[in-house]
């Protein structure tokens, strides 16, 4: 029933779920709870998945990782993720339990890392963010061990996303060609092109690749027997999301590129480059598209074309990937003032 507003649909009990998404409906509008709805029946999906049973065990660390899932996982857009998380605060702090959602000032928010304020929010949603190559090896640098440095690396040179990183399979590793065969994320229908892709990573990968399956890298962690994956967890088979966004987020507090370091292809009214201060996982897959297509412009290799980065990247569609052709304003002008004869 996609036109559905209150019937909620769960395995997990949400307790007065119907009762408070009718109230919601008179108060606000039928089309307001039923975007309600589905944040419930979302936040179920993600529990379930996670192995929970119930709600008794929500927590804040819960919505953290709830928040990053929405965004690895799902796909949604920074305003679209927002007004799903708020609705389940909504729910779980008037049916489960007060205060669930609301840290102390000196905490940081949930929901920091997002940029706030709706038009900011919108823009930045379209934009693209990527590193210059000087930063992007400045925050492999600052990683704090070989399975930090193998994840950032990973995330670099294959374009993937942070769940596919996390159930990259050992046995679809061949190391004479450099590839990986990933699932890709948010693709279900086994028969589309983009199912199953190949992605591969650089030469200069194989040493760190090498000290991790070769020399006890991978070994030493309690799971690895056991695991099937290529990248195991501290303390589990396998690594998820929310670790490998700590990790980014980690080397590039290390590094100390945090804070200034992310280009975009937005301009302001005087028409200087726009930065955000927030470097994440989904900045490496924007780095490896933008470099991927500006290519000899500033690394001295030959572009890509945007068929054969499509692929890799997993795209449905050429529009998505063409989204990765945005130069800053200043950069168009530099290539006119190189190429036109007047």
């Amino acid at each position: 029933m996609s036109g559905r507003y209150k019937t909620l649909h769960t395995e997990i009990d949400f307790p007065q779920g119907e009762r408070w998404l009718q109230r919601e409906a008179v108060k606000n509008t039928e089309q307001n709870a039923k975007q309600k709805r589905i944040a419930l029946e979302q936040f179920d999906e993600y529990l379930t998945s996670k192995g929970f049973e119930s709600l008794d065990a929500v927590d804040n660390t819960i919505l953290d990782d709830f928040s990053v899932w929405l965004d690895d996982e799902q796909g949604h857009a920074h305003s679209t993720l927002s007004h799903r998380w708020y609705a389940v605060r909504a729910y779980l702090n008037k049916h489960v339990e007060d205060g669930l959602g609301y840290l102390d000032e000196e905490d940081d928010w949930i929901l920091s890392w997002i940029d706030q304020g709706t038009e900011t929010v919108k823009q930045l949603d379209r934009d693209v963010h990527w590193l210059p190559l000087d930063k992007i090896e400045e925050l492999i640098e600052g990683a704090k061990n070989l399975k930090n440095r193998l994840v950032i690396e990973l995330l670099w040179n294959t374009g993937c996303r942070p769940s596919e990183i996390s159930r990259m399979k050992l046995r679809r590793l061949d190391r004479d060609s450099r590839s990986i065969e990933v699932k890709t994320s948010k693709v279900q229908d086994t028969s589309a092109e983009n199912y199953e892709r190949t992605v591969f990573y650089s030469r200069s990968m194989r040493q760190t690749m090498r000290e991790w399956l070769d020399r006890g890298g991978r070994d030493s962690h309690p799971y690895a027997d056991k695991s099937p994956y290529l990248v195991v967890g501290y303390n589990t088979p396998s690594i998820d999301a929310r670790q490998i966004n700590q990790i980014v987020r980690m080397a590039a507090e290390e590094a100390g590129i945090q804070e200034t370091s992310i280009e975009t292809a937005q301009t302001d009214e005087d028409g200087n480059p726009v930065s955000v201060n927030r470097i994440t996982p989904k900045t490496l897959r924007h780095s490896f598209a933008v470099h991927s297509v500006r290519g000899r412009e500033n690394s001295g290799t030959p572009p890509m074309d945007i068929e054969r980065l499509r692929r890799l990247m997993g795209h449905s569609s050429l529009e998505v990937t063409r989204h990765y052709l945005q130069y800053r304003k200043s950069e168009l002008r530099d290539a006119y003032d190189d190429s036109h004869p007047a």
